[in-house]
């Protein structure tokens, strides 16, 4: 008989620092700080300290792809992108229970359908992750049960068994790696899970398993959303992973070791309390959570270059220290009404080569997050996704083009490319409102 199991729902992580200091060459940095062989990413000094940062310090060129907007293609929130030199791919929900899976050319048109909602063969209720092989041309839709194969013309190919963790519940945030292989997350509930990460095959074989060295006295077995990972994103060829609650980025080398390669230092004051990863505290947890801060957001993944690393920082509104002046929006607060609030999340850029942080400060005319656009006026940006051709890609919702991007907007910003802002006038001409969002590639320098 299994032990009863509550449901929680946290806003706050916890990084835990790792005295593993294991070094293997797979996934050595350019500019490594040699203590240990892992680098230290101080966040901690740099809070309360924002910097406004512009797009030209990273990037020399953007494109913009607006995606074709029909009624067999309506895009709501995008969850998951990934962007080939011949495709786009995004996933996420328009509503609750109408998830939805697109394919776009890299012109913007709409290809076909992934998939589709239901429960049959080929079918999914939600999506929970996105990945691909480039070499075999597959799409790889992660469920929670199972993790769904397609061709990039959206013909259903076969279904995955996800593996369980020791409570019985399915692994999370699951990757393609290539020779059929994947890695998921083991999601701790009952606080003394073995292993963390796992590599399975799809014969739903597991083929490795990576030993857990955060365990935890869980007295009942309870769902905290930060016993989860990001999800794993890639750099050149390895694979990086993290666990929502632990300070430490792994690289996953070509021996398929996970090394220890990146530590986020946010303190001892803002890191999660081992006491609410022990204790469900419910409403009781408030006072414990004020200063804490998780990296990163649920909504922004962390995206890694062969330079850099973009993260997002979560953290409480009531936190202690300054946060950057945001966007005020009206939104709907729970029993009826709604209220204004205003929306901003720290962001941090690591330069990997000159071992620096700096966390950024919102357009001062906007408040916008991201890199404030100097090439061509425009949105600022902030990546969702990094290409294998050394681009970053983003996306902007339509209606917020129309709505901010103003004469005004134009006077109050730096324009370093007057042809490039002409073809951004040019685009906003031919852009509704209603319409699907435009896909955003910035060309790295």
């Amino acid at each position: 008989m299994k032990k009863p199991r509550m449901m929680i729902i946290c806003f706050s992580k916890k990084p835990i620092l790792l005295l593993i200091c294991m070094l293997f060459s797979g996934c050595r940095q350019i500019g490594m700080n040699e203590t240990n062989g892992i680098t230290v990413i101080d966040v901690e000094q740099h809070l309360g300290k924002y910097q406004e940062i512009l797009a030209s310090e990273f990037i020399f060129e953007l494109e913009y792809v607006p995606l074709e907007t029909n009624e067999n293609c309506v895009i709501g929130g995008i969850r998951h992108l990934i962007v080939t030199p011949t495709h786009i791919f995004l996933a996420g929900s328009i509503s609750l229970g109408s998830s939805y899976c697109y394919a776009f050319d890299r012109k913007g048109q709409f290809i076909c359908n992934i998939g589709s909602v239901g429960q049959g063969p080929g079918e999914y209720t939600t999506i929970t992750g996105l990945s691909i092989d480039e070499d075999k041309q597959s799409l790889y839709i992660t469920t929670f049960p199972n993790v769904l194969e397609y061709s990039w013309d959206g013909v259903f190919r076969k279904s995955i068994y996800k593996p369980q963790n020791m409570s019985g519940d399915f692994i999370g945030e699951v990757y393609a790696l290539t020779d059929n292989l994947f890695i998921g997350h083991v999601p701790n509930y009952t606080g003394n899970e073995m292993f963390n990460y796992i590599l399975f095959n799809d014969s739903s074989q597991v083929i490795k398993s990576f030993e857990n060295h955060i365990k935890f006295n869980r007295r009942i077995i309870f769902y905290d959303g930060l016993d989860r990972s990001i999800m794993p994103f890639k750099i050149l060829k390895h694979i990086y992973v993290k666990e929502l609650t632990n300070d430490t980025l792994y690289c996953l080398n070509e021996q398929n070791v996970l090394i220890p390669q990146f530590v986020f230092n946010v303190g001892k004051k803002h890191a999660y309390p081992k006491q609410l990863k022990e204790e469900f505290l419910g409403h009781n947890s408030s006072s414990l959570l004020k200063d804490v801060i998780t990296i990163p957001t649920s909504s922004r993944p962390m995206v890694g270059t062969s330079n850099y690393i973009f993260f997002s920082i979560s953290c409480t509104r009531s936190a202690s220290f300054p946060l950057p002046k945001g966007i005020v929006r009206t939104t709907s607060v729970p029993f009826g009404g709604t209220a204004d609030m205003e929306l901003s999340t720290p962001l941090g850029v690591y330069d990997i080569s000159n071992q620096t942080t700096q966390l950024l400060d919102t357009d001062p005319y906007s408040r916008m997050l991201g890199l404030i656009n100097d090439l061509d006026g425009g949105l600022s940006f902030w990546p969702r996704y990094y290409t294998e051709e050394n681009e970053l890609v983003g996306f902007w919702q339509a209606y917020e083009m129309k709505e901010i991007l103003t004469e005004e907007y134009f006077a109050a910003h730096e324009i370093k490319n007057p042809q490039a802002h002409q073809r951004l006038k040019e685009l906003l001409k031919n852009l509704d409102e209603e319409d699907n969002p435009v896909i955003v590639i910035a060309k790295l320098k």
